[in-house]
């Protein structure tokens, strides 16, 4: 299992800088936005977060609201402030941010969204969302195979077998006497068919019928601290031409 190990791991590890593109795409004026009505809401300066809020969220109980909030904060200062989610999306002249930050205390950690519009040259909060954690979302995402299931073993094992096998059906494609459009085998080889994609924290899984991946497999994470998502694709193309191949050297036999 450790030796199966060694080609996934060298991915991750040889991976870009994923910390730094993520953070070319975090608006920083309203990232700043945020922190600081998050910053007031936690001081409970209530006032000044009301003043930020959008007119339709200023409902008679919302000075309660926001003090429960506040009793979800952790005491002290935070030790330290992450940007771990950045979302946007402009329709109608109207541009939504979406932004998640991570801040760690002493012995606990708190995950905190802040929902924000941007409309006629205004910015306006939409919403505040507190989430308590025990341990930091890059601790609940790392790749880890403690206490894992079979079926995450068989993702991982495959992971790394139908690269190989797709890579092996190139090679041989490429070296067989194929009588025209080589490349179409080596386009068809190259890709699999059908993705089945996993979760490695939660374990959750789906199909995308109409979808394909290079090479047969792969993984990615939506951000820094996203849990990792694994593509697996039915090779479909390399076991086809394995199987043909037998027939185009008999004719070259002949």
């Amino acid at each position: 299992m450790h030796r199966l190990l060694i080609p996934v791991l060298a991915l991750v590890l040889s991976a870009c800088d994923q910390e730094a593109m993520f953070e070319k795409f975090v608006p920083k004026e309203e990232a700043a936005l945020a922190k600081q009505v998050i910053f007031q809401l936690t001081a409970r300066d209530f006032a000044s977060v009301e003043a930020q809020l959008d007119p339709s969220l200023r409902s008679p109980d919302l000075r309660s609201k926001l003090d429960e909030m506040a009793k979800q904060v952790p005491s002290g200062e935070p030790m330290s402030i992450r940007t771990v989610g950045a979302h946007t999306n402009t329709t109608n002249s109207i541009t939504r941010f979406d932004l998640t930050f991570e801040y760690q205390y002493k012995d606990t950690w708190l995950v905190a969204n802040a929902v924000l519009e941007r409309r006629d040259g205004k910015v306006v909060v939409q919403g505040i969302h507190f989430t308590p954690r025990t341990r930091s979302l890059e601790a609940e995402n790392a790749f880890t195979l403690a206490g894992k299931s079979a079926l995450h073993y068989a993702v991982l094992a495959l992971a790394v077998a139908i690269p190989l096998l797709v890579v092996y059906a190139l090679i041989v494609c490429v070296r067989t006497k194929v009588p025209k459009r080589k490349w179409l085998w080596l386009l068809f080889v190259a890709v699999g068919l059908v993705q089945f994609q996993f979760n490695w924290t939660t374990g959750a899984w789906g199909i995308q019928p109409l979808s394909f991946a290079l090479l047969g497999a792969g993984f990615f994470k939506a951000g820094p601290v996203a849990p990792y998502i694994f593509t697996l694709a039915f090779p479909l193309g390399a076991l086809v031409f394995l199987k043909k191949r037998r027939s185009y050297a008999q004719r070259v036999d002949a």
